[in-house]
């Protein structure tokens, strides 16, 4: 039995002919649907993009139109309440608000609301629960993961890193019919998972849960930084004695919330990491070394000549060396692994000199905090290109990085007027320019950043009110600084 909200239910209810709705027919929603049709249910899935294939859908699950899936296209998810006549569950895209009129409609009616991670978690076994890493937080989540997943393959662990990057939770492993659970194994699960996606999640309880930072993000969807890192904290909700809670003691919000982890009767093992020995921390950093002070060992890692730029990096490689070691690898392998780790593409990737200017993407960066992030080992040397998709953030967080690092402001997109007025306020040294493209961005940076300084694209906002994604932004960028006028 399990906890959905106010009431209680079998784990039966995703098992044979029963009638599941899933909205979103995405990488996970596709996933979601062969395994439920595999499990001997009927879908019901729902995507708000009528120009979608939805031939090729089915051909792409391995199913006929109407053999046990029926799909529904219209552009507002308020199609109705027919649709969720005789639905036992709905599985929703990250993406969808709970405040969506379909979603209420369905916990006003009893039907349990679930989010994938909750779904997978409820497959895997005892020894795959308890082989589980999960990461959170405003930033630095994809590096993290990825740099336990190569501690852990450095040391020999077979590992996956997946959920809000790579493949979802649910296709890292397969089901046995039988026993209506995941077939087992020892692979090690590095799962990446959003405020999103923890929203409807209530039983998930990884057996080591990081928690990096939390800063002002998704705004427009958590309505406050209050409901937002409760939303963070409900990863650590199950945890008990066997399992560890990593907190990064340095963020003021998760410092301030340990306690509650902390405080728990018979609550987790907490793990606290600084990047300063003197502020009580079980991680610290010093002289190109991570030391560790832990309750099973201690020692040190010497990282000098990592390629992970920035002191925002140390930090996340602090938060990998904690979550490796206590799945047992060795010190001497996670220090190889960090060291010749490759940064992820579009977070403080280093593109090379043109013209004399260093060029760096970090179209990654979604929020203010990434900004400050990103600027927090430059001297006053950056022009800077800003902006995108206004979520209600508060920029005023970065005034003061502004302030010490940037010569020049170079804002685009729909955030643009209202950073213009906000930053204009202020006489940080800095001039402000504001240009209708990315590329046109380029250009003007180009234009008036000198031989030897930064040229930093940290936009610090969503990307889709020009782009498809970051990774589109990212690779606009790295595109138009290539234009051989830049050279000239």
């Amino acid at each position: 039995m399990l906890l959905i909200g106010p009431a209680m239910i079998n784990i039966d209810i995703i098992f044979l002919k029963k009638k599941i709705l899933v909205i979103g027919l995405g990488v996970t929603g596709i996933s979601v649907i062969r395994r439920m049709l595999d499990l001997g249910n009927d879908v019901i899935a729902l995507d708000n993009n009528i120009s979608l294939d939805t031939e090729i859908i089915c051909s792409s699950i391995g199913v006929n139109f109407g053999d046990g899936l029926d799909i529904v296209l219209a552009e507002e998810f308020d199609i109705g309440t027919e649709v969720l006549k005789d639905i036992n569950l709905v599985i929703t895209s990250p993406g969808i608000s709970s405040s969506n009129r379909l979603l209420v409609m369905a916990v006003e009616k009893g039907i349990p609301v679930w989010d994938e991670i909750e779904l997978s978690w409820n497959l895997l076994d005892e020894v795959q629960r308890s082989n589980t890493i999960a990461v959170t937080g405003t930033n630095g989540k994809t590096t993290v993961v990825n740099l336990i997943g190569a501690a852990l393959s450095e040391a020999g662990m077979e590992n996956m890193v997946c959920g809000n990057v790579g493949a979802p939770l649910l296709n890292t492993f397969d089901i046995d019919q039988h026993k209506r659970k995941a077939v087992s194994d020892d692979i090690i699960r590095v799962v990446e998972v959003s405020s999103f996606q923890l929203e409807r999640t209530y039983s998930f309880k990884p057996s080591v849960a990081i928690l990096l930072n939390i800063t002002s993000d998704h705004m427009d969807r958590h309505g406050s930084i209050n409901e937002y890192t409760r939303m963070k904290m409900k990863m650590f909700d199950g945890q008990d004695g066997r399992d560890f809670a990593i907190i990064n003691i340095d963020d003021k919000v998760t410092a301030s919330r340990s306690g509650r982890i902390f405080g728990k009767s018979r609550g987790p093992i907490l793990i606290k990491y600084s990047l300063d020995k003197g502020s009580g921390s079980d991680l610290w950093y010093e002289k190109n070394k991570i030391f560790y002070e832990l309750p099973f060992s201690s020692g040190s890692i010497k990282i000098s000549g990592t390629l992970l730029e920035g002191m925002h990096n140390i930090s996340n490689s602090e938060a990998a060396v904690a979550a490796a070691l206590i799945k047992g690898a060795k010190p001497g392998s996670i220090g190889k692994a960090i060291r010749e780790f490759k940064p992820i593409e579009h977070r403080m990737e280093y593109l090379g000199e043109i013209a004399g200017i260093r060029c760096i993407n970090d179209s990654k960066s979604t929020n203010p905090n990434s900004i400050t992030a990103a600027l927090r080992d430059f001297a006053k040397e950056v022009t800077i290109i800003m902006g995108g998709l206004d979520k209600d953030m508060d920029f005023m967080s970065v005034l003061p990085s502004l302030e010490s690092s940037v010569k020049n402001i170079v804002l685009i997109g729909q955030s643009a007027a209202r950073m213009q007025k906000l930053f204009s306020r202020f006489s940080g040294g800095f001039d402000i320019f504001t240009c209708s493209s990315l590329e046109e961005a380029v250009t003007k940076s180009f234009d008036i950043t000198m031989a030897g300084e930064v040229l930093l694209f940290s936009p610090g906002c969503a990307s889709m009110d020009m782009f498809k994604d970051y990774k589109d932004r990212g690779n606009r960028f790295k595109k138009a600084i290539m234009d051989p006028s830049h050279g000239s």
